[in-house]
């Protein structure tokens, strides 16, 4: 009797540098649909800053809709927060995985997820409630540091263009291409063109340079108190 190939399809987003990348977690779906002979037919991508406590991610939602339409047997993910952190989400999701008669795997166990007990479901639901009080703790814990960088007068973000943190990443001093961010905003002040001033400077782009003149008296600053 001939085995009838299992359809499978993966589901992929990434939330911050620490999560696997889109890549690495596509290639992990590949490798689990291959060992396991499933024809994967599609991965669902919401890319990069896809946050799981968004229940209305594109794809993610295309997903839902196309495994309920019946196009696949089989759903292959990272760990299951790929698929959502908020507990009421993901418990949703599982129970209707469950009832659409979808297989569940994760590559990270590279097993098959248990839908069909009741010790099972329970199982799922502390997990998901786990998770999600773990993420939205870690969640505030950055929002506070943040806040007290900020309250402290430390800059917060990525450094402005040509500037650097200092040794102790509190503060913004002149990088490497400082001198060419002076010597722009005094070219713009004797009445350059901006097309001009980044043909003549390491300035990448107008845009570029429209920010440096919004911030010109605080760089202006910063050049005297590097001088100090």
């Amino acid at each position: 009797m001939k085995m009838v190939t299992e359809v499978a399809i993966g589901y992929t987003r990434l939330s911050q540098k620490s999560d696997a990348s889109i890549d690495d977690q596509k290639q992990e779906i590949r490798d689990l649909a291959d060992e396991q002979g499933f024809n994967l037919t599609r991965i669902y991508d919401d890319g990069e800053l896809a946050s799981g406590f968004d229940s209305e991610r594109p794809e993610y939602l295309q997903m839902q809709t196309d495994l309920e339409d019946g196009l696949a047997d089989v759903l292959i993910v990272r760990g299951r927060d790929r698929l959502s952190r908020d507990k009421r989400e993901r418990s949703m999701l599982m129970y209707d995985i469950g009832d659409w008669g979808i297989e569940l795997w994760t590559t990270t166990d590279r097993a098959r997820i248990e839908l069909n007990s009741d010790e099972a479901w329970l199982i799922e639901m502390i997990q998901a409630y786990i998770d999600d009080v773990a993420k939205r703790r870690e969640i505030q814990r950055a929002r506070t540091k943040i806040q007290q960088r900020v309250d402290a007068g430390f800059h917060q973000g990525r450094p402005r263009y040509g500037t650097k943190f200092d040794e102790q990443r509190e503060h913004l001093v002149p990088g490497d291409n400082f001198g060419e961010v002076i010597t722009a905003i005094e070219m713009r002040e004797a009445g350059e063109s901006f097309r001009s001033i980044v043909e003549q400077t390491a300035i990448p782009s107008t845009s570029t340079l429209s920010r440096i003149l919004e911030r010109e008296d605080w760089y202006h600053a910063l050049a005297k108190e590097s001088r100090a």
